[in-house]
């Protein structure tokens, strides 16, 4: 009778599993938990939906940022919106500047910025890496910068690709970002702090 219990419970726990891990309930990683509080802490709520969005776009909490800047160039979004918390247009900003006084007169492609929930899962639909969890660009504290995309060309750029990555260090050594270099979708993945 015993085993036959042990079993049961065996199989019930098995069967939970499985189903959690079909519905992408996967538990998040340290690292991931750190990066989403700290997108948390700017004070903006999960953004829900482009309604939402506009509505703090309008007060403030979330500003806009232009698609062309100094060192920077904003790629044609399809699954985010072009804004950030305030912080984060200026870290925006102060990375690209750096990277043109490391790089000369070059600029980076932003592929992705704040995310609403909608958003995120037509993502997941198409990227396998998009989180099935809460992401730190549905809080408008998170950017997406390629590192296979400068100066308007596509392709691996090593030298443009260790000076990007040497400026995102020094940020992150300083505690304003925390960053992440994605493999499978080739960016970088910054949070601002």
């Amino acid at each position: 009778m015993i085993r036959f219990l042990s079993a049961l419970i065996l199989l019930f726990f098995s069967l939970s599993t499985i189903a959690q891990t079909r519905k992408g309930a996967a538990e998040p990683s340290k690292e991931y938990m750190t990066h989403l509080n700290a997108a948390k802490r700017h004070g903006v709520t999960l953004v829900k939906d482009k309604a939402h969005l506009n509505k703090l776009a309008k007060k403030g909490t979330l500003v806009s940022i232009k698609q062309r800047g100094y060192g920077y160039r904003v790629d044609r979004l399809t699954h985010s919106h072009a804004y950030l918390v305030p912080k984060g247009r200026t870290v925006l900003k102060n990375i690209a500047n750096d990277f043109v006084k490391k790089a000369g007169q070059s600029f980076f492609v932003v592929t992705s910025l704040t995310r609403t929930n909608a958003d995120q899962a037509r993502l997941r639909r198409v990227n396998s890496n998009a989180s099935s969890n809460d992401s730190s660009h549905s809080y408008g504290a998170a950017f997406d910068i390629s590192y296979v995309r400068f100066n308007h060309k596509l392709g691996t750029n090593t030298k443009l690709e260790k000076h990007l990555e040497t400026v995102l260090k020094q940020y992150q050594n300083s505690g304003k970002i925390y960053f992440v270099k994605e493999r499978h979708s080739r960016c970088f993945h910054i949070i601002v702090r």
